[in-house]
Protein backbone atom coordinates (compact mmCIF):
# COMPACT_ATOMS: atom_id res chain seq x y z
CA UNK A 1 0.00 0.00 0.00
CA UNK A 2 1.57 3.33 -1.02
CA UNK A 3 2.40 5.85 1.72
CA UNK A 4 0.06 8.83 2.23
CA UNK A 5 1.54 12.05 0.79
CA UNK A 6 2.95 14.01 3.72
CA UNK A 7 1.56 17.36 2.56
CA UNK A 8 -1.94 16.13 3.47
CA UNK A 9 -0.89 15.98 7.14
CA UNK A 10 0.42 19.57 7.33
CA UNK A 11 -1.70 22.59 8.25
CA UNK A 12 -0.40 26.16 8.02
CA UNK A 13 -0.75 28.17 11.23
CA UNK A 14 0.94 31.18 12.84
CA UNK A 15 1.91 30.27 16.40
CA UNK A 16 3.16 32.36 19.31
CA UNK A 17 6.88 31.84 19.83
CA UNK A 18 6.21 31.39 23.55
CA UNK A 19 4.03 28.36 22.76
CA UNK A 20 6.74 26.57 20.77
CA UNK A 21 9.21 24.26 22.54
CA UNK A 22 12.53 22.85 21.39
CA UNK A 23 12.66 19.11 20.79
CA UNK A 24 14.82 17.32 23.40
CA UNK A 25 14.64 14.25 21.12
CA UNK A 26 15.96 16.17 18.13
CA UNK A 27 17.58 13.68 15.69
CA UNK A 28 20.68 15.93 15.78
CA UNK A 29 21.17 14.92 19.42
CA UNK A 30 20.72 11.18 19.09
CA UNK A 31 23.75 8.95 19.70
CA UNK A 32 24.14 5.20 20.14
CA UNK A 33 23.54 5.48 23.91
CA UNK A 34 20.73 8.03 23.63
CA UNK A 35 17.85 7.95 26.11
CA UNK A 36 14.64 9.61 24.93
CA UNK A 37 12.98 12.37 26.95
CA UNK A 38 9.37 11.52 27.88
CA UNK A 39 6.60 13.63 26.36
CA UNK A 40 5.62 14.86 29.81
CA UNK A 41 9.08 16.43 30.35
CA UNK A 42 9.34 18.41 27.11
CA UNK A 43 8.20 21.67 28.76
CA UNK A 44 10.43 21.34 31.83
CA UNK A 45 12.70 24.39 32.07
CA UNK A 46 15.84 22.34 32.68
CA UNK A 47 15.13 20.19 29.62
CA UNK A 48 14.59 23.26 27.43
CA UNK A 49 17.72 24.92 28.76
CA UNK A 50 19.76 21.82 27.94
CA UNK A 51 18.37 21.89 24.38
CA UNK A 52 19.32 25.55 24.00
CA UNK A 53 22.81 24.97 25.37
CA UNK A 54 23.42 21.99 23.08
CA UNK A 55 22.22 23.83 19.96
CA UNK A 56 24.38 26.86 20.75
CA UNK A 57 27.43 24.76 21.58
CA UNK A 58 27.31 22.34 18.67
CA UNK A 59 25.23 23.82 15.87
CA UNK A 60 26.30 27.47 15.40
CA UNK A 61 23.05 29.01 16.64
CA UNK A 62 25.00 32.12 17.65
CA UNK A 63 25.76 32.86 13.95
CA UNK A 64 22.12 32.36 12.97
CA UNK A 65 21.06 34.60 15.86
CA UNK A 66 23.44 37.33 14.68
CA UNK A 67 21.84 37.29 11.24
CA UNK A 68 18.29 37.26 12.62
CA UNK A 69 19.02 40.26 14.87
CA UNK A 70 19.59 42.26 11.68
CA UNK A 71 17.10 40.69 9.26
CA UNK A 72 14.31 39.66 11.61
CA UNK A 73 12.51 36.34 11.26
CA UNK A 74 12.34 35.32 7.59
CA UNK A 75 9.58 32.77 6.85
CA UNK A 76 11.44 31.41 3.83
CA UNK A 77 10.82 27.89 5.12
CA UNK A 78 8.06 27.30 7.65
CA UNK A 79 8.99 25.60 10.89
CA UNK A 80 7.27 22.24 11.26
CA UNK A 81 5.75 21.49 14.68
CA UNK A 82 3.32 19.08 16.31
CA UNK A 83 1.02 19.53 19.29
CA UNK A 84 2.35 18.28 22.60
CA UNK A 85 0.12 15.46 23.79
CA UNK A 86 -2.31 16.36 26.57
CA UNK A 87 -1.61 20.07 25.96
CA UNK A 88 -3.36 21.21 22.81
CA UNK A 89 -2.13 24.80 23.07
CA UNK A 90 1.62 24.02 23.07
CA UNK A 91 3.83 22.70 20.30
CA UNK A 92 7.22 20.97 19.92
CA UNK A 93 9.48 21.53 16.91
CA UNK A 94 9.95 18.72 14.38
CA UNK A 95 12.06 20.70 11.87
CA UNK A 96 13.54 24.15 12.59
CA UNK A 97 14.98 23.81 16.12
CA UNK A 98 17.96 26.10 15.31
CA UNK A 99 15.69 28.90 14.07
CA UNK A 100 13.37 28.67 17.07
CA UNK A 101 16.32 28.54 19.45
CA UNK A 102 17.86 31.65 17.88
CA UNK A 103 14.50 33.48 17.98
CA UNK A 104 14.05 32.70 21.69
CA UNK A 105 17.60 33.83 22.47
CA UNK A 106 16.99 37.16 20.73
CA UNK A 107 14.00 37.74 22.96
CA UNK A 108 16.23 36.99 25.93
CA UNK A 109 18.88 39.40 24.68
CA UNK A 110 16.34 42.20 24.44
CA UNK A 111 15.32 41.68 28.09
CA UNK A 112 18.95 42.38 29.00
CA UNK A 113 18.82 45.79 27.37
CA UNK A 114 20.51 45.21 24.00
CA UNK A 115 19.67 47.59 21.17
CA UNK A 116 17.50 45.52 18.80
CA UNK A 117 15.05 47.27 16.49
CA UNK A 118 11.39 47.07 17.49
CA UNK A 119 10.34 45.89 14.03
CA UNK A 120 12.87 43.06 14.28
CA UNK A 121 11.52 41.99 17.66
CA UNK A 122 8.00 42.17 16.27
CA UNK A 123 8.84 39.55 13.66
CA UNK A 124 9.43 36.96 16.42
CA UNK A 125 6.09 37.27 18.19
CA UNK A 126 4.32 34.80 15.92
CA UNK A 127 6.12 32.18 13.84
CA UNK A 128 4.69 30.87 10.53
CA UNK A 129 4.50 27.10 11.04
CA UNK A 130 3.21 23.92 9.51
CA UNK A 131 1.43 21.81 12.12
CA UNK A 132 1.86 18.07 11.57
CA UNK A 133 -1.36 16.21 12.33
CA UNK A 134 -0.31 12.77 11.06
CA UNK A 135 0.46 9.69 13.13
CA UNK A 136 4.10 8.98 12.25
CA UNK A 137 5.98 8.41 15.50
CA UNK A 138 9.33 9.32 13.93
CA UNK A 139 8.02 12.40 12.11
CA UNK A 140 11.00 14.57 13.14
CA UNK A 141 13.37 12.09 11.48
CA UNK A 142 11.29 12.15 8.30
CA UNK A 143 11.14 15.96 8.01
CA UNK A 144 14.78 16.55 8.89
CA UNK A 145 15.79 13.78 6.52
CA UNK A 146 13.85 15.35 3.67
CA UNK A 147 15.61 18.66 4.26
CA UNK A 148 19.16 17.59 5.05
CA UNK A 149 19.57 14.47 2.91
CA UNK A 150 17.90 15.41 -0.35
CA UNK A 151 16.81 18.98 0.31
CA UNK A 152 18.80 22.20 0.35
CA UNK A 153 21.81 22.22 -1.97
CA UNK A 154 24.85 24.09 -0.67
CA UNK A 155 25.93 27.17 -2.61
CA UNK A 156 29.42 27.26 -4.01
CA UNK A 157 32.00 29.30 -2.12
CA UNK A 158 32.26 31.72 -5.05
CA UNK A 159 28.49 32.39 -5.07
CA UNK A 160 28.51 33.07 -1.33
CA UNK A 161 31.33 35.58 -1.73
CA UNK A 162 29.62 37.20 -4.72
CA UNK A 163 26.45 37.73 -2.69
CA UNK A 164 28.38 39.44 0.12
CA UNK A 165 30.16 41.76 -2.32
CA UNK A 166 26.95 42.66 -4.15
CA UNK A 167 25.25 43.48 -0.84
CA UNK A 168 28.17 45.67 0.21
CA UNK A 169 28.32 47.52 -3.10
CA UNK A 170 24.58 48.01 -3.62
CA UNK A 171 23.80 49.10 -0.04
CA UNK A 172 27.18 50.60 0.91
CA UNK A 173 27.56 48.21 3.84
CA UNK A 174 30.71 47.78 5.91
CA UNK A 175 32.30 44.39 6.48
CA UNK A 176 30.79 44.43 9.97
CA UNK A 177 27.30 45.17 8.62
CA UNK A 178 27.33 42.57 5.85
CA UNK A 179 28.86 40.03 8.24
CA UNK A 180 26.07 40.49 10.76
CA UNK A 181 23.47 40.15 8.01
CA UNK A 182 24.77 36.68 7.17
CA UNK A 183 25.97 35.56 10.60
CA UNK A 184 29.69 36.18 10.00
CA UNK A 185 32.33 37.97 12.04
CA UNK A 186 33.94 41.05 10.41
CA UNK A 187 37.10 38.99 9.88
CA UNK A 188 35.13 36.13 8.30
CA UNK A 189 33.22 38.48 6.01
CA UNK A 190 36.49 40.17 5.09
CA UNK A 191 38.06 36.87 4.12
CA UNK A 192 35.17 36.10 1.74
CA UNK A 193 35.08 39.62 0.25
CA UNK A 194 38.85 40.06 -0.18
CA UNK A 195 39.04 36.60 -1.72
CA UNK A 196 36.38 37.61 -4.24
CA UNK A 197 38.26 40.74 -5.30
CA UNK A 198 41.56 38.83 -5.51
CA UNK A 199 39.91 36.18 -7.68
CA UNK A 200 38.36 38.89 -9.85
CA UNK A 201 41.76 40.53 -10.36
CA UNK A 202 43.35 37.21 -11.33
CA UNK A 203 40.53 36.53 -13.77
CA UNK A 204 40.93 39.94 -15.41
CA UNK A 205 44.68 40.64 -15.24
CA UNK A 206 46.58 37.32 -15.27
CA UNK A 207 47.79 35.36 -18.30
CA UNK A 208 45.18 32.70 -17.57
CA UNK A 209 42.01 34.51 -18.65
CA UNK A 210 40.73 31.54 -20.63
CA UNK A 211 41.35 29.06 -17.83
CA UNK A 212 40.17 30.92 -14.72
CA UNK A 213 36.93 29.58 -13.27
CA UNK A 214 35.14 29.48 -9.91
CA UNK A 215 36.83 26.23 -8.83
CA UNK A 216 39.94 28.18 -7.88
CA UNK A 217 38.09 30.78 -5.77
CA UNK A 218 38.69 28.93 -2.43
CA UNK A 219 42.46 29.30 -2.95
CA UNK A 220 42.08 33.08 -3.19
CA UNK A 221 39.89 33.13 -0.12
CA UNK A 222 42.53 31.10 1.72
CA UNK A 223 45.11 33.80 0.96
CA UNK A 224 43.33 35.96 3.54
CA UNK A 225 43.43 33.52 6.42
CA UNK A 226 45.77 34.37 9.28
CA UNK A 227 47.92 31.35 8.44
CA UNK A 228 48.58 32.49 4.85
CA UNK A 229 49.91 35.96 5.59
CA UNK A 230 53.40 35.40 4.12
CA UNK A 231 52.05 34.36 0.69
CA UNK A 232 49.71 37.36 0.75
CA UNK A 233 52.70 39.60 1.48
CA UNK A 234 54.67 37.91 -1.34
CA UNK A 235 51.82 38.91 -3.67
CA UNK A 236 51.88 42.43 -2.15
CA UNK A 237 48.22 42.87 -1.27
CA UNK A 238 47.05 46.51 -1.25
CA UNK A 239 44.25 46.85 1.29
CA UNK A 240 43.18 50.26 -0.01
CA UNK A 241 42.58 49.07 -3.58
CA UNK A 242 41.73 45.45 -2.75
CA UNK A 243 44.34 44.33 -5.29
CA UNK A 244 47.71 42.60 -5.48
CA UNK A 245 50.49 44.89 -6.62
CA UNK A 246 53.01 42.23 -7.67
CA UNK A 247 51.46 41.04 -10.93
CA UNK A 248 54.42 38.78 -11.77
CA UNK A 249 53.96 36.82 -8.56
CA UNK A 250 50.18 36.81 -9.01
CA UNK A 251 50.62 35.33 -12.48
CA UNK A 252 52.93 32.69 -11.04
CA UNK A 253 50.41 31.84 -8.30
CA UNK A 254 47.62 31.41 -10.86
CA UNK A 255 49.96 29.24 -12.91
CA UNK A 256 50.24 26.84 -9.98
CA UNK A 257 46.46 26.41 -10.16
CA UNK A 258 46.26 26.09 -13.98
CA UNK A 259 49.67 24.72 -15.01
CA UNK A 260 50.53 24.53 -18.69
CA UNK A 261 53.06 22.16 -20.26
CA UNK A 262 56.64 23.41 -19.99
CA UNK A 263 57.40 26.20 -22.45
CA UNK A 264 53.86 26.49 -23.78
CA UNK A 265 52.05 29.82 -24.21
CA UNK A 266 48.36 30.77 -23.80
CA UNK A 267 47.99 30.49 -27.58
CA UNK A 268 49.36 26.96 -27.80
CA UNK A 269 48.19 25.25 -24.61
CA UNK A 270 45.42 25.41 -22.04
CA UNK A 271 46.18 25.22 -18.31
CA UNK A 272 44.31 22.44 -16.52
CA UNK A 273 42.94 22.89 -13.00
CA UNK A 274 42.94 19.08 -12.58
CA UNK A 275 46.75 19.20 -12.90
CA UNK A 276 47.19 21.99 -10.33
CA UNK A 277 50.33 22.00 -8.20
CA UNK A 278 48.39 23.09 -5.11
CA UNK A 279 46.10 20.12 -4.56
CA UNK A 280 44.17 21.57 -1.62
CA UNK A 281 43.43 25.09 -0.45
CA UNK A 282 45.36 24.34 2.75
CA UNK A 283 48.49 24.03 0.60
CA UNK A 284 48.51 27.85 0.56
CA UNK A 285 49.17 27.71 4.31
CA UNK A 286 51.98 25.23 3.73
CA UNK A 287 53.59 27.62 1.25
CA UNK A 288 53.27 30.43 3.79
CA UNK A 289 55.09 28.32 6.38
CA UNK A 290 57.88 27.59 3.90
CA UNK A 291 58.23 31.28 3.08
CA UNK A 292 58.50 32.07 6.78
CA UNK A 293 60.74 29.24 7.97
CA UNK A 294 62.55 27.85 4.91
CA UNK A 295 62.73 30.24 1.93
CA UNK A 296 65.11 27.89 0.10
CA UNK A 297 62.40 25.19 0.08
CA UNK A 298 59.88 27.72 -1.23
CA UNK A 299 62.28 28.49 -4.09
CA UNK A 300 62.57 24.78 -4.91
CA UNK A 301 58.79 24.63 -5.22
CA UNK A 302 58.88 27.63 -7.54
CA UNK A 303 61.38 25.87 -9.80
CA UNK A 304 59.03 22.94 -10.32
CA UNK A 305 59.47 20.44 -7.49
CA UNK A 306 56.24 18.94 -6.16
CA UNK A 307 55.08 20.53 -2.91
CA UNK A 308 54.91 17.16 -1.13
CA UNK A 309 58.54 16.45 -2.08
CA UNK A 310 59.66 19.90 -0.96
CA UNK A 311 57.90 19.50 2.39
CA UNK A 312 59.44 16.05 2.87
CA UNK A 313 62.92 17.41 2.11
CA UNK A 314 62.39 20.30 4.52
CA UNK A 315 61.28 17.90 7.26
CA UNK A 316 64.35 15.72 6.64
CA UNK A 317 66.56 18.80 6.90
CA UNK A 318 65.02 19.72 10.24
CA UNK A 319 65.55 16.16 11.50
CA UNK A 320 69.21 16.28 10.43
CA UNK A 321 69.72 19.61 12.17
CA UNK A 322 68.22 18.22 15.36
CA UNK A 323 70.49 15.17 15.18
CA UNK A 324 73.49 17.42 14.61
CA UNK A 325 72.45 19.56 17.56
CA UNK A 326 72.34 16.44 19.75
CA UNK A 327 75.83 15.49 18.56
CA UNK A 328 77.06 19.02 19.28
CA UNK A 329 75.73 18.71 22.82
CA UNK A 330 77.86 15.61 23.38
CA UNK A 331 80.97 17.38 22.11
CA UNK A 332 80.10 20.37 24.27
CA UNK A 333 80.24 18.17 27.38
CA UNK A 334 83.76 16.94 26.54
CA UNK A 335 84.90 20.46 25.69
CA UNK A 336 83.59 21.72 29.04
CA UNK A 337 85.46 18.93 30.86
CA UNK A 338 88.69 19.83 29.03
CA UNK A 339 88.16 23.49 29.89
CA UNK A 340 87.63 22.56 33.54
CA UNK A 341 90.90 20.61 33.64
CA UNK A 342 92.77 23.48 31.99
CA UNK A 343 91.32 25.95 34.48
CA UNK A 344 92.53 23.78 37.37
CA UNK A 345 95.99 23.61 35.82
CA UNK A 346 96.12 27.39 35.52
CA UNK A 347 94.46 28.25 38.85
CA UNK A 348 95.75 31.59 40.20
CA UNK A 349 97.84 31.51 43.40
CA UNK A 350 95.60 34.02 45.17
CA UNK A 351 92.79 31.43 45.30
CA UNK A 352 94.78 29.72 48.04
CA UNK A 353 96.03 32.93 49.56
CA UNK A 354 92.74 34.69 50.27
CA UNK A 355 90.47 32.87 52.76
CA UNK A 356 87.19 33.84 51.04
CA UNK A 357 88.43 32.53 47.68
CA UNK A 358 89.77 29.36 49.25
CA UNK A 359 86.37 28.69 50.80
CA UNK A 360 84.63 29.16 47.47
CA UNK A 361 87.16 26.83 45.82
CA UNK A 362 86.56 24.12 48.41
CA UNK A 363 82.79 24.41 47.94
CA UNK A 364 83.08 24.05 44.16
CA UNK A 365 85.57 21.19 44.46
CA UNK A 366 83.26 19.31 46.82
CA UNK A 367 80.30 19.80 44.45
CA UNK A 368 82.37 18.49 41.53
CA UNK A 369 83.56 15.48 43.50
CA UNK A 370 79.99 14.60 44.51
CA UNK A 371 78.72 14.93 40.95
CA UNK A 372 81.58 12.82 39.58
CA UNK A 373 80.89 10.19 42.21
CA UNK A 374 77.25 10.01 41.16
CA UNK A 375 78.26 9.62 37.50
Amino acid sequence: MPATPIFQDLIAEDILLSDIYLDPNNPRFVTSDWQATPESDIRVDAVQEECRARLVRLYAVDKLKMSMEVNGYLPIDRVIVRRIKDDSGKFVVLEGNRRICAAKLIGKVDSEGRNIAEEVLGSFVKIPCLVYVGQQIDASWIFQGLRHISGVVEWSAYNKAKLLVEQMESEELSLTDVGRRFGLSPFGAGQWVRGFYAFKQAKEESDFLAEMDERSYPYFQELFSRSSMRVREWLEWNEKDYKFQNLLNLNEFVGWLYPRPEGETPDSAHGEFEERRLLRRDDVRTLSTLLEDDPASFQRFRTGQALADVVAMAAAKVAQEKAAAQTDKVEAVFEAMRACRKALDDIPHKVFKLPELTQRFEEQKKALQEQLAEL
